[in-house]
């Protein structure tokens, strides 16, 4: 498989800079080296000798800013990607190899041009704009993973969903979750919707079984979304008579575009590594896992990812066979290790400071399956651990799966019935297994994280809220946010105990970023700014920033520092491809996985400023498993 040209979506007025062909001479030549002249300033760190660098500049017929420079080691199956500044970019970092270099930017793209580097290159290599031929919208998964945003024609918000009552009943029960996207694309029959909703309100619930933890999850008792008899015929009357069968599908059209520091953007570098492809008759493409349907099937799927104390990262990855991956990012060197069960489902990952790393079992094809907790050995490359994490049945839904786990001070884990409204806790020292449910109607716990005082934090799907375990007295507190009803999946804490979590937008409402500080209860917003923010996990950085991947407009990191209360955007390489989990090493390079990624599935960082890069190993700052506070497991070592 060839890693494609990533297509960017054509935007109009967009602002740049016209570049003269010829070298601005700098004075900072360190920066922009020319090719066999390297100075010792220019020399990588310690952490990064036998890479190589790249700079140059690029010119076009018209203006535009912060172009994308894609730079393809094919050989290694890496991307790196860099965006320019004044017409200028640079690249560093970069293993020895065989190169293809191109350039992009609204409606414009370069020739590509190839180049070998050797260890300790520096060449300079100059490219220009033309316009584009195509004007190919990038496709992919979006924010909600079950439904691929393929239309290609797109609408203002208002003529899509003209203004009304039912527009009123639509944005705080469908478009709250789903997303304005996945409405618009899939126009039906009145009684098409009518199913449809009938499946969201769990019609049928009182003859048979939930099947899935979104089934349900609208009903006419549901308090955070408010749905009446009255609002369910409103609702069907209207999406009938505007997004009916002569409707095409139909996405929203961007009239508030991204906004982008070109300055902070020219200082930042991504790297991806892209997942090897099974050969014939193996992996993906064994016979038994080829006939596997649904999203994750006969593909590669990364899905979340975690550091271990020797800087490797590792990835849980949904796609059949399940499998753990390894990468180390200093070789680009991945290893696999399928899970025992390889259909039984796969989510997330978490990092042990003893070396275990430990994975809680999914949905897969097997949803009334027995889902266990399993703890695998990276020195003997054995699954050493396989937990029932229900062992006595509390959860009596007969098909429950897991999603999200933390650990506390003790090194005990607890993992989300994300399809079963409780909370496991694994004991270490007594391997004993206890489950509390939530107490709330259709609990739905999506990301957990534990607080530096053992308190265990989930997000709340269902409500938009967040909800704390004290792990000491075994009681719940939930915490609904001022913008209700929303839609909130991971939460996480910073260095000072508070807990952060984002809220999607909802039509014309847009997305937050919430903080609670635990010392008072007091919930402080801070509105996102950009058309249809969808911040899907946050996490802190060592500065005090705070992280997100969202896949709202394009599928972008932002960061958000509290100071200043301002928001940076960094769009990701692959622009349709939305990301589930982000983690952020010591030195805040921020790491995640392309999940929406259809053709070049990996794992992916973004280092903010590519001249503080001292390894290409990601650590965090405390160790495993990842908090922004030293772990007491770890310390007993």
């Amino acid at each position: 498989m060839q890693v494609p040209f990533l297509i960017e979506r054509a935007r109009k007025g967009a602002k740049g800079t016209i570049m003269a062909a010829a070298v601005v001479a700098l004075i900072a030549l360190g920066w922009f080296g020319l090719a066999g002249n390297v100075s010792s300033a220019q020399q990588p760190p310690s952490g990064l000798e036998g890479t190589a660098r790249l700079s140059g500049t690029v010119s076009s017929p018209r203006p535009f800013s912060a172009a994308r420079v894609l730079i393809r080691n094919r050989e290694k199956r890496m991307l790196y990607m860099v965006y320019t500044n004044a017409g200028r970019y640079r690249a560093v970092a970069l293993f020895p190899g065989k190169y293809e270099v191109t350039v992009r930017a609204s409606g414009l793209v370069s020739a590509t041009r190839e180049l070998t580097l050797r260890a300790g290159d520096a060449p300079t290599l100059d490219l220009t704009l033309q316009p584009a031929n195509d004007t190919t919208v990038e496709t992919g998964i979006g924010s909600d993973e079950s439904f691929a945003v393929t239309a290609r024609e797109s609408e203002v918000y208002d003529k899509l969903f003209p203004p009304g009552p039912g527009r009123d009943v639509l944005e705080r029960t469908c478009i709250n979750c789903h997303g304005a996207n996945r409405i618009a694309g899939m126009p039906a029959r009145a009684d098409v919707w009518a199913q449809r909703i009938d499946r969201m309100m769990g019609r049928h619930l009182w003859d048979a079984d939930s099947s899935n933890y979104a089934y349900g999850a609208l009903t006419f008792r549901d308090a955070s979304r408010g749905i009446s008899r009255a609002d369910r015929q409103q609702l069907i009357d209207y999406l009938a008579a505007n997004l009916g069968p002569d409707r095409k599908p139909r996405r929203v059209r961007m009239e508030e575009v991204m906004p982008l520091d070109e300055a902070q953007l020219g200082k930042a570098m991504y790297i991806e590594y892209y997942l090897p492809e099974d050969p014939p008759g193996e992996g993906v493409n064994a016979p038994e896992f080829k006939s596997v349907g649904g999203m994750y099937g006969g593909r590669r799927v990364g899905q979340d990812v975690r550091f271990d104390d020797q800087g490797n990262v590792w990835l849980a990855e949904r796609g059949f066979p399940h499998r753990l991956v390894k990468l180390d990012p200093r070789t680009g060197e991945m290893t696999d290790y399928v899970l025992p069960d390889p259909k039984n489902g796969i989510h997330e990952v978490l990092t042990d400071p003893t070396g275990m790393i430990w994975l809680p079992e999914h949905q897969g094809v097997q949803p009334s399956n027995v889902k266990r907790l399993l703890g695998f050995n990276p020195q003997t490359g054995k699954w050493e651990r396989q937990i029932p994490m229900d062992p006595n049945n509390v959860v009596r839904n007969p098909i429950k799966w897991m999603q999200s786990l933390a650990m506390d001070s003790k090194g005990n884990i607890y993992v989300g019935w994300i399809m079963g409204g409780a909370l496991s806790k694994w004991e270490r020292a007594t391997n004993r297994v206890s489950v509390f449910p939530i107490p709330m109607h259709n609990a739905i716990p999506y990301g957990v994280v534990a607080d530096s005082n053992d308190n265990i934090w989930v997000a709340l799907w269902n409500l938009g809220g967040v909800a704390k375990f004290d792990t000491i007295t075994n009681q719940w507190t939930i915490f609904t946010p001022p913008t209700y009803p929303g839609h909130v999946r991971r939460p996480n804490v910073d260095a000072n105990n508070n807990i952060w979590f984002g809220i999607y937008a909802a039509g014309k409402r847009p997305g937050k970023l919430a903080k609670l500080d635990q010392t008072t209860g007091r919930i402080t917003e801070y509105t996102i700014p950009m058309q249809n923010a969808e911040p899907y996990d946050v996490s802190p950085d060592p500065f005090g920033n705070i992280w997100a991947a969202d896949a709202g407009q394009d599928a972008a990191l932002w960061r958000f520092d509290p100071r200043t209360r301002t928001f940076t955007f960094y769009p990701k390489p692959q622009r349709a491809a939305d990301t589930p989990k982000i983690q952020v090493t010591r030195e805040g390079a921020v790491w995640y996985s392309p999940r929406g990624s259809r053709d070049a599935p990996g794992i992916g960082v973004l280092y903010p400023d590519m001249d503080k890069i001292v390894t290409l190993g990601a650590y965090y700052r405390n160790g495993a498993p990842g908090y922004p506070f030293r772990h007491r497991l770890a310390e007993s070592r």
